[in-house]
């Protein structure tokens, strides 16, 4: 996995992150919640998000610039 970073803190502790992961050889961007395994005190990934290939990274930028347009 490349670097995770932090786009949302929400009030009980989950974070959302965004990271690019490979699967099978084909890269995938991901927007998933993650939240803190307190028996191991690690972060793990939880089933709340988006996967995306890479190639609709465009196509996504463009619409979210589409919503702060208007």
């Amino acid at each position: 996995m490349e670097e995770k970073i932090n786009v949302h803190e929400k009030p009980r502790g989950e974070k959302v992150y965004i990271y690019i992961n490979e699967y099978k050889g084909t890269k995938y961007l991901h927007i998933r919640e993650w939240y803190l395994d307190k028996k191991d005190n690690e972060e793990k990934p939880t089933q709340k998000g988006v996967t995306l290939p890479v190639e609709k990274m465009a196509a996504l930028r463009d619409a979210i610039d589409t919503l702060l347009k208007g």
